[in-house]
């Protein structure tokens, strides 16, 4: 886990790395029979790499009736099939309270996942998983240059350090600027009003590309000749307001 460790240049007063058994995470979390069969059989290793709090980060928190950002803990996790990635970090984000940053690593891919989350209206001590943001999986044995600049800016050391949900957030920036240099070539340091604007653009692409998925299916399914030729059309619509959206993130 030194190579984390180091991508991320985690403050040494920050650092724990030490390893999180699986009796743990299932003590502390109800979980459904698939999901126990998956921390079982298909996650391998949960390291706990970093904890951020005030009195080690001089980092100050933030907390609101609706939001508690007075830690920010970041764990590693190996497991051993990318196609579990959305149960992986539903059960590991459902088992922690707090603002955590996951790092997921299955074989030479890797990808970032962080969560929105709430503070339970009916019981304080709880959290509400808001939103679930986790970047395309790269693989670290072929680097692109705009994945050595997503790398780049995993470096908590040049993170907002105004309070602990500014550099939670700067996670959520440095994912969001990943998928938008993905889509359009170039790795672009954006302000944060303008990565917001993106990240609604890139939601809107994600619900159009659900909508091309559906619209090749029933191609693929039809067999009467006219109605084929109307999902055709609709199609490439489909197709061309997705490139504009993508226009629009330039």
């Amino acid at each position: 886990m030194n190579d984390l460790i180091e991508l991320l240049n985690i403050d040494n007063r920050c650092l724990i790395d030490k390893r999180i058994t699986k009796i743990a995470i299932s003590n502390n979390s109800t979980l459904n029979a698939s999901e126990k069969k998956i921390l079982k059989e298909v996650i391998i290793d949960i390291r706990w790499l970093a904890s951020y709090k005030p009195f080690n980060s001089a980092i100050p928190e933030y907390i609101t009736k609706t939001e508690c950002y007075d830690e920010v803990q970041i764990i590693s996790i190996g497991f051993s099939d990318i196609k579990y990635k959305k149960q992986v970090i539903n059960i590991l984000q459902r088992s922690m309270p707090y603002p955590l940053v996951l790092l997921l690593e299955v074989n030479n891919n890797f990808a970032v996942s962080v969560a929105r989350k709430s503070i339970n209206q009916t019981d304080n001590l709880k959290r509400t998983i808001d939103e679930v943001i986790t970047s395309t999986w790269l693989n670290k044995a072929i680097e692109s240059e705009v994945e050595k600049s997503f790398l780049e800016h995993l470096n908590t050391k040049t993170y907002h350090t105004l309070h602990l949900k500014a550099f939670y957030e700067s996670f959520i920036k440095a994912i969001y600027l990943h998928e938008t240099s993905l889509l359009t070539g170039s790795f672009n340091v954006k302000e944060k009003k303008e990565v917001d604007e993106d990240a609604d653009i890139l939601k809107e692409i994600e619900a159009v590309n659900k909508e091309i998925v559906s619209i090749k299916s029933q191609i693929k399914k039809g067999t009467i000749f006219s109605n084929k030729v109307t999902l055709n059309i609709k199609l490439k619509a489909k197709e061309n307001h997705k490139q504009k959206l993508i226009k629009k993130l330039s």
